[in-house]
């Protein structure tokens, strides 16, 4: 079988690996300005270009493994050792292609996850001001004393 068609597997695959890219640079756009409705349409079509991702990347094993005609794993760098020509240039030319966006697009997620790690604590944080669970500590006489305790008023009153 020709390395053409692995060829344009890795094609697709970059295309894909871009878009979704994209997609993860305007989820950090959004985490940043609270889009929380525009965040969740962009979480579900991230979703499509995973599974799409996904099942072009088993395409892309079945064209290595028939290519590769081998015990041999069906790896990207495995292909590039049995091409030739410019198809093994090719071949590496979209190696390091996808490698250098899939770090980007690490690196992207591994901001997002911070922003949104940050936002947790900080409605955690709001949620523990507003609603404060510990007694309260104050000083007296002889020091730090903890005042006796007292009865926590209901966030709502339910008589109303």
């Amino acid at each position: 079988m020709s390395v053409k068609i692995m060829i344009e597997e890795l094609h697709r695959l970059y295309g894909l690996h871009e878009q979704l890219l994209k997609l993860s640079k305007n989820k950090t756009e959004m985490l940043k300005n609270n889009e929380i409705d525009a965040l969740s349409e962009v979480l579900n079509l991230e979703q499509k270009y995973i599974q799409a991702i996904s099942q072009l990347e088993e395409k892309r094993i079945e064209a290595a493994v028939q290519f590769l005609q081998s015990d041999q794993s069906p790896t990207i760098t495995a292909c590039i050792e049995k091409a030739e020509g410019t198809d093994q240039e090719e071949l590496i030319s979209l190696y390091e292609e996808l490698n250098d966006i899939m770090v980007e697009l690490k690196d992207v997620n591994e901001l997002n996850k911070q922003l949104i790690q940050q936002s947790l604590q900080f409605i955690s944080l709001t949620f523990d001001l507003v609603n404060p669970n510990k007694e309260n500590m104050n000083y007296g006489q002889n020091g730090l004393e903890s005042s006796k305790p007292k009865q926590h008023r209901a966030l709502f009153d339910s008589k109303a």
